[in-house]
């Protein structure tokens, strides 16, 4: 089989979350949920009984982390910012957190990757979760500012700004099915929230693009599930197929695209995004009945698993051309800001990585503007509720030395990057 090109000047990269990675995050919403739990039961919160402590130490081994990733053939880094280490208390910015960020993009510069940064990546500083966090629309009005403050503040260093990771997770995780903090399961709760995320990634967009001094693209990262009916035959099934993706998928594509929420027109929400991050990792296949349909699916008996992953969801490659096709449908580049797979059999992450790059190739030859892809992640780190029992790292990370330690698929993808071609 021959080659498979991408076009010119396509990004390749990979992500990371500055929680999940930098250390000793004290002052968010996560940080105190983790805390909580070792105070209330034996083994906490977190799946595997961890909290994030330390993480990757990447708060203070960015540099040599970033040394890796360019010595691993990467173009780009996708970050986030934790707001709550540069607003610790509402209105008070710290100047010196925001000169570390400055560090860590010149760092990426000088090694000739292109920072691209996220300014919510789930982490609410302790002091906005106390006053309702998602729940309060006021988040928009804190977010607008400390993303101004931001993109003031890093300048130059950063063209490619990410305004909320995964903005339907906080309503599905955190105020829908319990798993993520606050853990609430309230449907009423979860669609207020909803809504307020839609309302603070328009809040971010308009801040970001009017404090920049340079020219900057800015952009929602959406979490984007192929779902499909168990049964197509059953209308159960079908209904809630539907019901689900117009949730977890069409509420925040409908906003972009129509200006709507709920069917209510919101000023200057339509076409609020000059590119589309999407992340996927999963189809759902919706079975009426089950409870966790945005979580984890079913699995058909005449369609085998190719590979079995940490996280228990279903993989399935062709899901990511279809959501990239419909995320090309606004109208605007889109990057796909997170794939990867929890895995430590690196031979199926290796075919993973090359089984999902042929559907971002076969989703460009369809039409779709695709200009990048981010791996995820750089390296194992702290994977939210899941803790560090599940690997997703092209880089493995002993927990008790940090030591860094490159898995064979990352060679692999250097030598896909050095090509530019599968």
């Amino acid at each position: 089989m021959s080659a498979r090109t991408f076009p010119p000047g396509f990004l390749w990269g990979s992500a990371t979350a500055a929680h999940q990675v930098e250390g000793n995050c004290t002052r968010n919403h996560w940080w105190e949920w983790e805390q909580e739990g070792l105070r209330q039961r034996p083994g906490g919160y977190v799946r595997d009984g961890s909290v994030s402590g330390i993480a990757c130490d990447y708060y203070h081994r960015f540099d040599d982390d970033h040394r890796l990733a360019a010595e691993l053939g990467h173009q780009a880094l996708r970050i986030s910012i934790e707001w709550s280490r540069i607003e610790p208390e509402r209105g008070r910015f710290d100047e010196a957190e925001l000169d570390h960020y400055r560090r860590v993009c010149d760092s990426m510069l000088q090694r000739g990757l292109v920072p691209t940064v996220t300014l919510h990546h789930f982490t609410n500083p302790i002091w906005a979760q106390r006053e309702g966090g998602w729940e309060n629309p006021e988040m928009a009005s804190w977010l607008a500012r400390f993303a101004a403050y931001a993109v003031r503040g890093l300048g130059g260093r950063v063209k490619l700004w990410w305004t909320i990771n995964e903005p339907m997770i906080a309503p599905a995780l955190g105020y829908m099915f319990g798993m993520h903090p606050p853990c609430v399961r309230d449907p009423v709760r979860a669609l207020v929230v909803a809504r307020n995320t839609l309302l603070a990634h328009r809040a971010i967009y308009r801040a970001a693009r009017e404090a920049a001094t340079h020219t900057v693209e800015v952009g929602p990262v959406l979490a984007m599930i192929h779902f499909e009916p168990l049964d197509p035959g059953s209308a159960a099934d079908q209904a809630l197929a539907q019901s689900s993706d117009r949730f977890m998928n069409e509420f925040f594509l409908a906003g972009l695209r129509d200006g709507v929420v709920a069917d209510e027109p919101v000023d200057a929400l339509q076409g609020s995004y000059d590119v589309i991050g999407v992340n996927y990792y999963m189809r759902v296949l919706c079975e009426a009945g089950r409870g966790d349909v945005a979580i984890s699916g079913a699995r058909r008996a005449a369609e085998p698993e190719r590979w079995v992953d940490e996280m228990g969801w279903e993989v399935f490659p062709d899901g990511l051309r279809r959501c990239l096709l419909r995320a090309g449908r606004l109208g605007k580049p889109v990057y796909v800001t997170e794939n990867g797979m929890a895995t430590l059999d690196d031979t199926a992450r290796t075919e993973h990585l090359y089984a999902h790059l042929e559907k971002v190739r076969g989703a460009i030859d369809e039409g779709a503007d695709v200009r990048g892809y981010f791996y995820w992640s750089l390296m194992d780190n702290f994977e939210w509720a899941e803790g560090y029992s599940r690997h997703f790292g092209l880089v493995a990370v002993d927990r008790q030395t940090l030591e860094r330690r490159p898995r064979p698929t990352a060679f692999v993808y250097r030598d896909i990057i050095r090509a530019n071609a599968i």
